[in-house]
């Protein structure tokens, strides 16, 4: 009678022991997956914070004190998805401070933010986060756009001789 209970009890321990490193298995497997896509969408913030401060600079640049109906654009190269999961990036202005924002779609939990610089010009830059009605028909500026466009742009006008508007958007027609 004794053998039966010592296999019984042996089985289930076994049992118990396989679930167990399973599970452990999988806590290190989303541990480090979390982490992978953490420095991806870093990487994505500040690929579109960076593009979108140079071409303010370039916008600067080559337009100086001068207002024009020109809006500059840059084509942005992002990757479809991040790990297969889609993505989005905004553009946040809280209270003066302006930063790109790159989360996925299906884990809001996972962010990562880039700050955008604006004391690189004298003229004031204003960040629009908010519907704006630009020269150029062909682009259409939003404060959110979905990684895997291959038309999403960032954008810059300088609109008067003190100021400019800069944001992301989706340039209709392709790039």
């Amino acid at each position: 009678m004794d053998v039966p209970i010592a296999h019984i009890i042996g089985t289930a321990a076994l049992i118990a022991l396989v679930i167990s490193v399973t599970l452990a298995y999988q806590i290190v497997v989303d541990y480090v997956e979390t982490n992978v896509l953490k420095a991806q969408l870093k990487q994505v913030a500040e690929y579109v914070s960076m593009n979108l401060v140079n071409l303010i600079t370039l916008t600067e640049f080559a337009y100086g004190d001068l207002s024009t109906l020109t809006v500059m654009t840059k084509s942005l190269n992002l990757p479809e998805d991040l790990g297969g999961n889609p993505y989005r990036i905004r553009l946040i202005n809280e209270e003066g401070n302006c930063y790109v924002q790159a989360e996925l779609v299906i884990r809001t939990d996972l962010t990562a933010e880039s700050p955008i610089p604006l004391n690189s010009t004298k003229t004031r830059v204003i960040i629009v986060t908010s519907e704006i009605q630009l020269p150029d028909s062909s682009i259409v500026p939003s404060n959110m756009v979905y990684g895997g466009n291959p038309n999403i742009i960032v954008w810059c006008w300088k609109n008067s001789s003190s100021s400019m508007c800069a944001g992301i958007g989706v340039k209709m027609g392709g790039s």
